[in-house]
């Protein structure tokens, strides 16, 4: 099936000497006689069902890590965030832009930028993490009700649709999506959520008389009602308020300072977590699982050109993310027997790869192939181009 081949392709050209997005690439890392133009074709025109591997990828997905708490009895956590996969604006002038860009707010870089949005889902047990699914945020995009499918849409559509966690379950967020529907969605699916939260929010604390802005209650907080607590290598005085949060009768949410930064405003952070049965120190535990997904998206657009490819059309990225949520499979489950982290597995792919080119190179000579049509075969004559 040439589709199918075009996907191993794909696969080990971005493993061989890493993917920066450009087609040309990857046609040069797995050393195939096929030009770059038919796997532009393939991501861009091909008649093949993207959905259908996005599935089957989904459904093993549930099915390791559902196993793996059922065998363990360790928590499943469903971590969501966004990145933005920078792109430069084109002029007026321009003829094929790439589709779908539009500006976006980086984080990272504290502004707008123009790229793609990507909402990213990651399901994880214990050392175990897989990607769920990548979705283009796209602020054009309508729903059934002619209204604007908003990130936080996306995520309680995703959220919805798994099932029941067999132990515990843990939604893991920051402030953007610490929003009553995804927390109500999640409750319905047997999870609990633990997220940043914005400290404008309103809180009705008993020993006020009327309701309080976690900003403007953290002022109010002696430093003796505080608790030093040590995260990691770092400590923070934190204060733990139990009770009633707009949309919800009881949660927990924890206002906390840096040691060396009590009552600093600009260093004032809160967390809320549906479980009111978590200490301070294991609610942070947990939400520290989140940071997963930010090396995720870093490791991605490093070693896969996540935010670097040159495919325009909107049906070619979201093949492309598609086989790079496929690669980092293979990098994770199919180079071992058992599972390894991302960054071990991608060193075994590539090692693997230079054996197989060392051994083929070896069977050609042995079967008579000339040197002058290995290299060509190779794209390393003088007069070959990729």
């Amino acid at each position: 099936m040439p589709q199918f081949k075009h996907i191993c392709a794909f696969v080990f050209g971005a493993v061989g000497r890493g993917c920066n997005g450009k087609v040309s690439r990857i046609t040069e890392n797995c050393y195939s006689s096929r030009h770059r133009t038919s796997v532009g074709n393939f991501l861009s025109t091909s008649p093949w069902n993207e959905d259908y591997v996005l599935r089957a990828l989904q459904k093993f997905a549930l099915k390791k890590i559902w196993q793996l708490s059922k065998d363990t009895g360790k928590p499943i956590y469903v971590i969501i965030d966004d990145t933005v996969c920078k792109k430069t604006k084109p002029s007026s002038q321009a003829k094929n832009p790439i589709e779908k860009c539009q500006f976006h707010y980086s984080h990272l870089e504290g502004k707008q930028v123009y790229g793609h949005q990507v909402v990213g889902i990651l399901l994880q047990c214990g050392d175990v993490t897989i990607p769920y699914q990548l979705t283009p945020y796209d602020k054009t995009r309508m729903n059934e009700f002619n209204k604007k499918v908003t990130k936080i849409e996306i995520a309680i559509n995703v959220i919805s649709s798994l099932p029941m966690p067999p132990n515990k379950g843990f939604i893991l967020a920051d402030s953007w999506y610490s929003a009553a529907k995804i927390i109500k969605a999640a409750k319905l699916r047997g999870f609990d959520y633990i997220g940043a939260l914005k400290t404008n929010r309103v809180i009705y604390p008993k020993c006020c008389r009327m309701s309080q802005k976690i900003n403007g209650f953290a002022k109010m907080i002696n430093k003796e009602e505080f608790h030093l607590v040590t995260v990691n290598t770092s400590s923070y005085y934190v204060y733990r308020y139990e009770g009633r949060i707009n949309g919800f009768k009881k949660v927990v949410i924890l206002i906390s300072y840096p040691e060396n930064a009590l009552y600093n405003q600009k260093a004032l952070k809160s967390f809320i977590s549906t479980d009111t049965s978590l200490t301070i120190e294991e609610l942070f535990h947990q939400y520290t699982e989140r940071w997963t997904i930010e090396v995720f998206f870093r490791q991605n657009k490093m070693e896969l050109g996540l935010d670097n490819y040159q495919v325009r059309s909107e049906k070619a990225i979201k093949r492309f993310w598609i086989l790079t949520q496929l690669t980092y499979y293979y990098c994770t489950f199919g180079v071992s027997k058992t599972y390894c982290k991302f960054g071990e597995g991608l060193k075994i792919a590539r090692k693997n790869s230079v054996k197989n080119l060392i051994e083929w190179v070896y069977t050609q000579s042995q079967n008579g192939v000339s040197k002058d049509a290995i290299c060509d075969v190779l794209k390393l004559s003088e007069d070959k181009c990729a």
